[in-house]
């Protein structure tokens, strides 16, 4: 019996909404169903905080009269006694301990057309390494498809090696035809092996294509994916915050979705004066978080530190706090510069802090919207949450355990990435690092004035897959995933037009209440924040019944009308599916042949 003076919150409830001001909740974790006053129910969704009960029936009544007041408080205490709050404590596993982990000795970097950046992300990370004392082993997935940049790479990937006296590998266009020979050799598949490291549709997009060749050489291992255009220079928040954090939103909801602090800024020059720099290792935020369980997590938490439950939305994560469950798979770790946005619209979503720094005046928020994309966003302390905010400029991923492919083609792989790990995995977590690294791409990139408001005319092949995937309602394994993929795949064209538009549709729905509710809390204010809002969501509404809605913007081009897009995109999901079935297998015998002496990148020296 938890005492009355315990600090308690909302546990995992599912609530039904009856007649006469009525709602049934369900405990997850207490199997049992109580219906209460809406209010009351109500009020125990609003109990994210752990306080003592009574502080939480006081804050739900206050100002209430006194006959509404008296029910509140009466049903509040029937959904404590049937088990509908969790106490703080219950949480906390002070004894829980993970084996320690091998160290993270290996650093991928995916790259195409362009060796002069890949070559100075990778001395950066080379020179960090010997400055920390630490032996870190390099692999460079090169997309080029012409054969002198190809031969750029190489070479001077090669000079690096040779002066840092280090492990550098190469994964080109002659590593990948040799292993898709030798796959063929043993029985698979050698057009979906190419599906997965290549772009035979040529969709001149082939983004994820470099990073599952990654995770085929890092098969077994944890390591860190880092962007070429990224520079090992660390950085750390303006105002750290010690301890850890849980932020998490709920369901399929625009709430919690961004935990990182974000500033910003003229241009490149201001973001680097502003810097606080670090003399840390560079990645050295991934290995305390990366694999590790939640609560070890938490019992790892110094005792004069907070562990911050506060922004926890996601009331099944506590859920499985509390049966010893939930681990971090995947880290990502902050940026200072380049946004690494293609358009500012997720702007429109700020709260909070954030949201205080992009409106605090029409003229900063119309210089910051058309801006070159300067800033800087990190967690200001260790955080676990749920990946929704989910950018792959820099990478953790542990993939002892196996990780789903990325889907080859198209932007927004990582949050395509995201949905698939955790459609495979529920208990699946993302930790953020409390630092960050330079993003400095070859030139400085700007927002045009509209770019806020205009991709709600569009849908991107990325969004398209995603709602593929969560139309699986439950979490499932790797053969009933590929199965429901490839059954999309093979709808009619027009079945699966009807399918996309109706998930589409709904998450739009998700995502203008949200917008909506953002205007009435915020009393439409400032102005020009409200008229990007009002125009955004007009753009929503003027394209959304159009037929080529549906069709992703980016598979659109003079060769490829709307329909032929859909046909494609369509295509590209069945044959996604096919890789998922086959992936437990092709990673298998990836590090078979590894280990018989025939690695999918080659060393340089």
């Amino acid at each position: 019996m938890t005492s009355p003076d315990a600090p308690v919150r909302c546990c995992d409830v599912v609530c039904r909404q009856f007649a006469r001001d009525l709602t049934l909740v369900y405990g997850v974790h207490a199997r049992q169903a109580v219906v209460v006053p809406r209010p009351a129910a109500d009020a125990l969704l609003s109990a994210r905080r752990f306080r003592p009960l009574r502080e939480h029936i006081a804050r739900a009544t206050a100002g209430r009269p006194a006959e509404e007041a008296a029910d509140i408080a009466f049903g509040l205490e029937r959904l404590a006694a049937a088990g509908m709050f969790v106490a703080r404590d219950a949480l906390l596993r002070p004894d829980a301990r993970d084996p320690e982990p091998p160290p993270i000795d290996l650093v991928a970097i995916p790259s195409a057309d362009r060796p002069v950046q890949a070559e100075r992300a990778a001395a950066s990370l080379l020179a960090d390494a010997a400055r920390h004392g630490l032996t870190r082993e390099l692999v460079v997935a090169d997309g080029s498809a012409d054969p002198a940049v190809r031969a750029a790479y190489r070479d001077r990937l090669a000079a690096l090696a040779r002066e840092h006296g280090a492990r550098v590998h190469l994964i080109g266009a002659d590593e990948r035809r040799e292993f898709l020979a030798r796959m063929a050799a043993r029985g698979h598949d050698p057009a979906l092996v190419a599906f997965a490291l290549d772009d035979p549709e040529r969709t001149g997009m082939a983004y994820g294509t470099g990073r599952n060749a990654l995770l085929l050489h890092a098969a077994g291992r944890r390591f860190v994916c880092v962007d070429d255009d990224v520079i090992a220079r660390p950085v750390r928040p303006h105002e750290p915050l010690p301890g850890l954090a849980l932020f998490t939103g709920e369901g399929e909801g625009y709430d919690h979705y961004q935990p990182q602090d974000i500033r910003f800024y003229p241009d490149h020059a201001a973001a680097l004066a502003d810097a606080c720099w670090s003399d840390d290792e560079a990645l050295a935020g991934h290995a305390p978080m990366l694999g590790r369980s939640l609560p070890a997590l938490i019992a790892g938490v110094p005792a004069d530190q907070p562990v911050q439950f506060d922004d926890c939305l996601d009331r099944a994560i506590l859920r499985r706090l509390r049966a010893g469950q939930g681990r971090v798979r995947v880290t990502f770790q902050g940026l200072l510069g380049d946004l690494g946005w293609y358009a500012p619209t997720w702007l429109l979503l700020f709260d909070g802090a954030n949201r205080e720094r992009l409106v605090a005046g029409d003229e900063s928020y119309q210089r910051i919207i058309t801006s070159t994309r300067q800033a800087l966003r990190l967690v200001r302390r260790a955080t676990v949450g749920d990946g929704r905010f989910c950018q792959g400029a820099i990478l953790g991923l542990d993939h002892r355990d196996l990780l789903p492919p990325f889907f080859p083609v198209g932007r927004y792989e990582d949050g395509v990435f995201r949905t698939t790990l955790r459609a495979l995995d529920d208990a699946a977590l993302f930790g953020h690092v409390p630092s960050a690294l330079v993003h400095e791409p070859p030139t400085e990139r700007r927002w045009a004035p509209g770019d806020i408001w205009r991709p709600g005319s569009w849908v991107r092949l990325g969004e398209l897959v995603v709602q593929c995937i969560r139309a699986l309602a439950s979490p499932t394994d790797f053969p009933g995933l590929a199965a429901h993929l490839h059954g999309l795949g093979r709808l009619a064209p027009a079945e699966f037009r009807a399918f996309i538009s109706l998930r589409i549709w709904r998450q739009k729905e998700l995502y203008i209440t949200h917008l909506e509710r953002l205007l009435a809390d915020h009393g439409a204010r400032p102005a020009a924040w409200a008229d990007d809002v009002r125009r955004h969501l007009d753009a929503i509404a003027e394209h959304a019944a159009r037929p080529e809605y549906p069709a992703p913007r980016d598979l659109v081009s003079d060769a490829r009308d709307p329909d032929a897009a859909l046909a494609l995109a369509q295509r590209l999901v069945g044959r996604f599916g096919d890789l998922l079935a086959q992936w437990p297998d092709i990673v298998a015998t990836a590090r078979e042949l590894a280990d018989a002496g025939h690695p999918l990148a080659t060393p340089l020296r």
